[in-house]
């Protein structure tokens, strides 16, 4: 496999999965539905057994006492500071002013504007209520607002140019709208073409938040088969670009299936081949992604 590095030392073509509510959990599959699949899912001290994957632990918590939430564990990765602090809490849900305006500043495509390199954010959305004035927007929309970016639609995701936070679209179609349904094997050939042509490319999905807060256990392990798939085939695809994958998250939660709340359990921060990874080690926490980011596409100055 050829190295990422090219001249300046970054890398070219970044892309991030960001998984909601995805710790490290205990290696029991009783307790931890991931630990069903140890080739993609690291667990506590125990790493992914994928000969391209390596991972360290991050800190979700950023010093403040309580569970990390939302708004503050997302502006902190898509901003590069630490939220929570600066807030004095964790944040759950949509973020405050103070937040928006964090990311208005800080954003990591914002950043990426004033360094001039091409940044994107994969998800389609349902347009045109998902981008009312009126519409309540979350970090990862408010993170792509701030640089005059346009939201991806539902036309793109039928010429395969975005995807849906469900990457399937199979909650879609159950609310009845006209969307195409992917295999997770078919979207995560969609999401890797889609980051080929990108310095850098976010894709969130948030359905592992949400099913490991109201979902039945055979719901998460479902959703958690599905989810590994998509990841497995994204790990392939980018093995074959020559694309450099990174997955992370914003806080624990369906690691911990006794539990319905999230948790302080350190994300995982997963990653293609660290060998290249010398010259700039990854992130003790999750305010130092979007830094670190930065300097491996040479944008460390902005």
């Amino acid at each position: 496999m050829r190295k990422f590095l090219h001249q300046g030392d970054g890398y070219q073509h970044i892309l991030m999965i960001f998984l909601d509510g995805l710790g490290l959990g205990e290696t029991d599959p009783k307790h931890n539905p991931l630990a069903l699949y140890p080739d993609i899912w690291p667990q506590a001290g125990v790493g992914p057994t994928h000969p391209h994957l390596a991972c360290l632990p991050l800190d979700a918590c950023l010093g403040v006492a309580g569970l990390p939430q939302s708004a503050t564990g997302q502006t902190a990765l898509l901003a590069g500071i630490n939220a929570p602090a600066l807030l004095g809490r964790h944040m759950q849900g949509f973020p405050s002013r103070r937040l928006v305006e964090m990311l208005q500043e800080h954003s990591i495509f914002v950043r990426m504007k004033t360094c001039g390199k091409t940044a994107t954010f994969a998800n389609a959305y349902r347009h045109p209520e998902d981008e009312s004035t009126q519409a309540r927007l979350s970090v990862t929309s408010h993170a792509l607002k701030a640089s005059g970016q346009p939201f991806r639609s539902l036309d793109q995701l039928w010429r395969k140019e975005a995807l849906t936070h469900d990457f399937t679209n199979q909650k879609l179609l159950e609310k009845g709208y006209d969307v195409p349904l992917f295999t997770p094997e078919e979207a995560a050939h969609i999401l890797i073409k889609l980051a080929s042509q990108y310095d850098f490319t976010l894709y969130e999905h948030f359905l592992t938040d949400l099913i490991a807060h109201r979902g039945t256990p055979t719901e998460i392990t479902d959703h958690v088969l599905l989810v590994t798939r998509f990841i497995r085939s994204c790990v392939e695809e980018a093995l074959r670009a020559e694309l450099f994958l990174i997955i992370t998250s914003d806080h624990g939660n369906i690691e911990a299936s006794q539990v319905k709340t999230h948790t302080r359990n350190p994300v995982p921060l997963i990653w293609l081949d660290k060998k290249d990874l010398t010259r700039l080690p990854p992130p003790a926490d999750i305010a130092g992604v979007t830094p670190w980011i930065l300097k491996l596409l040479d944008c460390e100055s902005v």
